[in-house]
């Protein structure tokens, strides 16, 4: 298993065309958790990985997590995401997370950027806020 760190920018549209607020995506896990993720680049992914949910800046904490159903897939006619990825929002996760999200300066990846792995020295602090 292995742990993903997914970076929403609140500022764009995403998951379902809206902005994705923390508010939004905790909704969303309540009532439509399974959705695609749009990926720029092919991550090897499987089922049984996490997606930790980053929220830019302005927010820039991590305050969702997400199931991994299977492994990536590619579309056509998306030249700047030509894959994805079915996941499912982890209720009881986010909620957690939602109530006590990890602020990026207590991470020690200080600057993450596309799709990375989860450093080890991070996935201890995301799993105890997480409570999962």
């Amino acid at each position: 298993m292995r742990d993903w760190l997914f970076i929403l920018d609140p500022s764009e549209p995403n998951l379902d065309g809206k902005h994705p607020t923390k508010d939004r995506v905790l909704d969303l896990a309540k009532t439509a958790s399974r959705r695609e993720w749009w990926l720029a680049r092919r991550r090897h992914m499987a089922a049984g990985d996490r997606i930790w949910i980053y929220f830019a800046t302005p927010v820039m904490e991590v305050a969702a997590v997400a199931d991994v159903q299977g492994e990536p897939w590619e579309v056509s006619g998306d030249a700047k995401y030509p894959w994805r990825v079915q996941a499912a929002l982890n209720l009881e996760g986010t909620r957690a997370l939602y109530r006590s999200p990890v602020p990026l300066a207590a991470m020690s990846n200080q600057h993450p950027q596309g799709v990375p792995l989860v450093r080890d020295s991070d996935l201890a602090l995301l799993l105890s806020h997480a409570k999962v």
